[in-house]
């Protein structure tokens, strides 16, 4: 055997051995759940068609699937397309929170998600509004900095120093603009997510 050899020896023996004390520990044990409305939810067994109706109805009752809260509105209180990272208070204003960013990855699920659930109602359009928001701050702000990479002008796969070159992964959902306060923008699969539900 030569040293790769072992290695995958050594590493499917190991995997055996995590998987083997894994199972040890399932079923896993689910604990009483806070609200007790829920609780006949909370199960390893699959929820029925009927009993994913009535939790939809009962989020939907407490207001947990109304999504227009997180919605980002510029200065006039106009919709701009993202969603922000924190919660917004009741006049949708975020700038309490460090994370009022609007974050592709994010927004790319939120908005694949709504495609999904409502894609004949306002989930449709606020998905498509959200990942228009997207493409245009890329396209505005980000184009250039893609560019630069891949044409081999700009190395980015260094130190700290060279993350704020990378195409950025999030921007300020109020304005659509970007974002300039240092980040770790060393984030590839977030633009992964963007060029997928783009193309969905």
């Amino acid at each position: 055997f030569g040293s790769r050899a072992w290695a995958r020896v050594v590493w499917v023996v190991g995997a055996a051995a995590l998987a083997e004390a894994m199972a040890a520990t399932l079923p896993a044990q689910l604990g009483k759940p806070f609200r007790p409305e829920l609780e006949k939810y909370c199960r390893l067994e699959p929820l029925s068609l009927q009993e994913l109706g009535e939790v939809k109805d009962l989020l939907d009752s407490h207001g947990t699937l109304d999504v227009t809260r997180a919605k980002c509105k510029d200065k006039d209180g106009k919709f701009t397309g993202p969603f922000s990272a924190s919660a917004a208070n009741s006049k949708g204003d975020h700038t309490g929170s460090s994370m009022f960013g609007s974050w592709l990855r994010d927004n790319c699920i939120i908005a694949y998600g709504l495609f999904l659930t409502d894609p004949d109602g306002q989930g449709c359009e606020d998905s498509k509004a959200c990942i228009t928001s997207i493409a245009t701050f890329l396209l505005t702000h980000e184009a250039h900095r893609i560019e630069l990479v891949l044409g081999g002008h700009k190395d980015v796969k260094g130190a700290p120093e060279t993350w704020m070159d990378r195409p950025h992964i999030r921007f300020i959902g109020e304005t659509g603009l970007e974002d300039t306060k240092w980040y770790n923008h060393k984030q590839n699969d977030a633009l992964g997510y963007f060029m997928w539900c783009r193309c969905q």
